[in-house]
């Protein structure tokens, strides 16, 4: 049976979806743990349909007070990976290169520190994005990381007119400070539907 919108999604539909963010969010977290050599683990991640407008809301009230970097997919999976981190993430983050760093607001975001978030942001997109291609096949790049406040637009233009958009939250936190970002996934209906036939799901 053809799905028209995310709001067909079934329960099977919503478990894989929930599945496949669940590895690359794992993926993502092993190379931020290579990266600074400390343990992080990650959320149980949430699937959630809403109005588009609604979708696109959250996102940008998620953006507030973080810095935050789109990521947009491309070639045979279309969408957008969103990558919001607080500021007390940033800090310990670049605390690994450069101790004793203080980094409380957009103000302390220097060069350096910039550097390591944005080198952060392409390692763990391209391991995200990577078990799309390990699961299906499928030829998947990612774009450089864009700075955004308000992504909303952005978000919208993945599946351009739809009533529905789809997302899936996971949050990924390092262990010796508990302090985590989020990734959320904004993935294309088509493309989707396209990898799950790839795999054997009904869509």
């Amino acid at each position: 049976m053809a799905l028209n919108s995310f709001a067909d999604f079934g329960e099977m539909q919503r478990s894989v979806l929930q599945e496949i963010c669940n590895m690359g969010a794992g993926n993502a977290a092993t190379a931020l743990s290579e990266m600074i050599s400390s343990a992080t683990d990650i959320s149980t991640p949430q699937v959630k349909v809403l109005p588009t407008a609604e979708a696109g809301k959250i996102a940008d009230l998620l953006s507030r007070g973080t810095e935050a970097f789109l990521i947009k997919l491309s070639c045979d999976m279309q969408g957008a990976v969103l990558f919001i981190f607080p500021y007390a993430f940033i800090e310990r983050l670049a605390g690994t290169y450069f101790p004793g760093v203080s980094v409380k607001g957009k103000g302390d975001v220097n060069e350096m520190v910039s550097s390591v978030v944005r080198e952060t942001v392409n390692i763990c997109a391209a391991s995200y994005a990577n078990n799309f291609s390990i699961m299906s096949g499928m030829t998947v790049d990612i774009s450089v990381p864009e700075s955004v406040s308000a992504p909303s637009g952005e978000i919208t233009a993945v599946n351009p007119g739809a009533v529905n958009t789809c997302f899936v939250n996971n949050s990924i936190t390092i262990n010796d400070s508990g302090k985590s970002f989020n990734i959320l996934f904004f993935p294309e209906l088509k493309t989707i539907q396209d990898f799950m036939g790839r795999i054997g799901v009904e869509c």
